[in-house]
């Protein structure tokens, strides 16, 4: 399978992230809250949007660092993700927000992130 994670992975249009954080459908994994939405499609796929708060981590390059181990960790546990996107025929769009206020070790951020995608695709 192709462990790439490029631009059409990636919510970045406004009216999107606008829907995503207008759903009721919230999943809770400590470190991270996710906002979740699903939406019908003819090409399924699944669609992040990564955000760490500047208000709980206050250093730019460790909002950057967090937010690329995020990235890393969708890209290597991605195929639950689009088997069920597929399985359904479904666009699936969803935010991270990282909810902590201490740098996390990169096997903390994998455990989490793998919990998170199955606490995702078990959702109806």
């Amino acid at each position: 399978m192709d462990e790439t994670f490029g631009k059409a992975h990636r919510i970045f249009l406004k009216k999107e992230i606008d829907h995503v954080f207008t759903m009721k459908e919230k999943v809770l994994v400590f470190p991270f809250l996710s906002h979740v939405s699903f939406e019908p499609s003819d090409t399924p796929s699944f669609a992040v949007l990564i955000t760490v708060p500047k208000k709980r981590i206050k250093k730019a390059h460790d909002r950057n660092r967090i937010k690329r181990l995020i990235r890393e960790s969708l890209r290597k546990e991605k195929a639950p993700l689009l088997a069920r996107a597929l399985a359904q025929n479904h666009k699936i769009l969803f935010s991270i927000v990282y909810l902590w206020e201490e740098i996390p070790v990169d096997d903390l951020i994998e455990q989490k992130i793998k919990k998170l995608i199955s606490r995702i695709c078990e959702l109806p």
